[in-house]
């Protein structure tokens, strides 16, 4: 059986790994006005409370637009990384070094256990809930790219 030709490769798709404390925190806005805006309910504030709930809305949307979905695709010839409406190609050749990272730093990741790719002009930080398995995927990858294209 003769293995795929690299164009031919299906994509690998990695979900980000979500942290607990960072869900909390993108959801503790919303659900806080939302409880407020139930609250002014109770005591006779309907128009208060509908901007609240209104506030509540827009947070969710916000938040939805620029973290869902939180992906990375490693195609045959680049990696596709997409955080909402956020979208990254990074080509296997222009990689420099891949590896295991803890930083802090903003980045399209959900999760503080992350991945730095380095390229010559820049880093990013991705978050795929298996990072080894990212890495040795995106290892495999720049190697039968580069084999194929000499």
């Amino acid at each position: 059986m003769s293995e795929l030709k690299p164009s031919l490769q299906p994509p690998i798709r990695y979900d980000s790994a979500i942290d607990l404390w960072l869900g909390f925190t993108l959801m503790l806005a919303p659900v806080v006005s939302a409880a407020i805006g139930i609250y002014l309910i109770r005591i006779g504030r309907v128009g208060d409370a509908s901007y609240l709930f209104l506030t509540s809305l827009v947070t969710l949307l916000v938040t939805g637009i620029f973290c869902v979905p939180c992906r990375y695709t490693i195609l045959h010839d680049a990696i596709s990384i997409r955080c909402g409406i956020l979208c990254y190609q990074i080509p296997l050749n222009e990689i420099r070094k891949i590896e295991r990272s803890g930083s802090l730093k903003s980045a399209p990741a959900l999760s503080t256990r992350r991945v730095r790719i380095q390229t010559e002009q820049r880093e990013y930080l991705v978050s795929p809930k298996d990072r080894d398995g990212f890495i040795k995927t995106v290892e495999e990858h720049r190697e039968r790219y580069f084999t194929a294209t000499m």
